[in-house]
């Protein structure tokens, strides 16, 4: 198939245009044109840059940006395996975040009725909505059990029940402001810093931080669901690693 007719379409699931502006995504590194092989990862890691190789991937699509900052030499162990291989490289990342990944966070974690919340450049980052009414314990563990995760860690007003609920993916937790403003029990993200933490403590909702990668794993399943049902003749591979856990 060509590389062509595969763009297309994940420029129809999630346009260029509702990236932020400071975000890299697109085709990054052109490679073949002809695609057979589909590997699906949050990053290209040692680890997945070898597991690329070894499954003959013709194309790697990522959600991070493989490259991000301005390149001026190239001495990456990852980029050098990756191009020696021949694959291209496609990063979906704020746009994919905003077409789809808040909704499957959303939908993993009880919500409906959602609304969008969190905008960087007229961009959404989130969802708030409402779910049924359930001690906050036993939210905690539905959450952790939809989302294959065994801990969180939670900071801020725990509240005894828990109604209305807000998200966002991976390091959402940056928005303090908006996180202030929220008329939600609780706020599930990938990560909030230290500072916002105090900046919101007695005034904002329960945090309920999850991990970076382990929010944003959902990309490799939802993708990878999306790729197979539109184009069968395509072998995907889904690659997840965690690069940390809590002992």
């Amino acid at each position: 198939m060509k590389i062509s007719k595969i763009i297309k379409y994940l420029e129809y699931v999630a346009p260029a245009d509702k990236s932020t502006e400071r975000d890299n995504v697109g085709l990054l590194i052109k490679g073949k044109d002809n695609i057979r092989r589909v590997m699906v990862c949050l990053d290209i890691t040692k680890d997945a840059a070898e597991y690329a190789v070894s499954c003959k991937a013709d194309l790697i699509i990522t959600h991070h940006p493989f490259i991000y900052d301005p390149l001026y030499r190239i001495d990456n162990d990852e980029l050098i395996t990756v191009i020696r291989n021949k694959s291209a490289v496609i990063s979906l990342h704020t746009n994919y975040d905003a077409a789809r990944l808040n909704d499957v966070l959303a939908q993993k974690c009880f919500l409906r009725e959602t609304k969008h919340i969190f905008f960087e450049d007229g961009i959404s980052l989130g969802r708030a909505g409402i779910t049924d009414t359930t001690d906050f314990n036993k939210y905690i563990d539905k959450i952790k059990k939809s989302l294959g995760v065994d801990t969180v860690k939670v900071t801020g007003n725990i509240p005894d029940k828990v109604s209305a609920v807000a998200v966002g993916t991976g390091s959402s937790g940056s928005f303090s402001e908006d996180i202030k403003e929220l008329d939600v029990d609780v706020f599930v993200t990938g990560e909030i810093k230290y500072d916002i933490i105090k900046s919101i403590a007695g005034t904002g909702p329960a945090v309920v931080e999850l991990g970076h990668y382990e929010s944003e794993e959902i990309f490799v399943d939802d993708l990878s669901a999306l790729l197979a049902g539109k184009f069968p003749s395509l072998d995907i591979f889904p690659y997840k690693k965690r690069i940390s856990a809590y002992f």
